[in-house]
């Protein structure tokens, strides 16, 4: 089996693997409310919802994460 590409650093392993789990969060839930709301929970739907939009954010926590440990490495003092 061949060594992952340059490209490919366990930092960068890290950003994409944080990004899809913000990814099955995300849509998961929004899968739940579509769900939810198709079946005619209302409640359930709007709490589903509400989920799905706080856990948005999580979308960008890879990427934040790497911008975050790029400009500390480079900040000048």
């Amino acid at each position: 089996m061949s060594p992952p590409p340059e490209w490919l650093s366990p930092r960068h392993r890290l950003v994409l693997g944080l990004f899809a789990l913000g990814l099955v969060v995300v849509g998961g839930l929004a899968g739940l409310t579509v769900a939810a709301f198709a079946s005619g929970a209302r409640e359930v739907a709007a709490a589903f919802a509400l989920a799905t939009l706080a856990a948005s954010p999580l979308l960008v926590l890879g990427p934040v994460q790497d911008w975050w440990r790029f400009r500390r490495g480079r900040r000048l003092r």
